[in-house]
């Protein structure tokens, strides 16, 4: 009982460090392709204003 609350305890903790990971290592854009923006109001403002001689689209995903 005790080994499979060991290995249980480190399971969960092996999850949260690759979530912790996943969420706070830096990403990288492939080669060849621009680097991802941060969109806060202004940069996503000037982007968008940026493209007005081409289509824009924008998505709104929601997980509900």
């Amino acid at each position: 009982m005790r080994r499979r609350s060991i290995v249980v305890a480190a399971v969960v903790l092996a999850l949260l460090g690759a979530a912790a990971y996943y969420r706070y290592a830096p990403g990288q854009a492939p080669a060849g392709q621009p680097p991802l923006a941060n969109l806060d109001q202004a940069s996503f403002e000037q982007q968008f204003r940026a493209a007005a001689a081409g289509p824009r689209v924008l998505v709104l995903l929601s997980p509900t």
